[in-house]
């Protein structure tokens, strides 16, 4: 199963496709979100887990998986994000368009569940 990271933080994406690949998945991973939407057309990944906010704009994960979603919409986007109820900023799935939302640092065992589910359900 391929899996693409869009993420700002080259730490974010070469830890996370280190533990990815080590649970036998093949990670890819874009540091900006043009360089993501690229990918996606020449890796065809089957799970995307796209950061929330980019240095360019705190909101700019959440427009781009609205883009993603008109595009891939048979795609399965996690949001990633730092921001969550202990911040000023009180934001969920319902507020993109994605199909799960996981706060950081990743849980990797959640991860691995969920990704495991969309996997199990796309084979149904």
């Amino acid at each position: 199963m391929k899996i693409l990271i869009i993420d700002d933080d080259q730490d974010v994406i070469d830890t996370t496709s280190t533990l990815l690949k080590y649970k036998g998945y093949e990670a890819f991973g874009a540091d900006t979100i043009e360089e993501g939407i690229e990918l996606i057309g020449k890796v065809e990944p089957q799970i995307i887990l796209l950061d929330i906010m980019f240095p360019e704009k705190t909101t700019m994960g959440f427009e781009a998986a609205d883009k993603i979603k008109k595009m891939y919409p048979e795609i399965p986007i996690f949001a990633l994000s730092s921001i969550n109820e202990e911040y000023a900023f009180n934001f969920s799935k319902t507020d993109a368009k994605t199909d799960e939302f996981l706060t950081k640092p990743i849980n990797i065992d959640l991860l691995i569940e969920l990704i495991e589910k969309y996997n199990k359900q796309k084979k149904e």
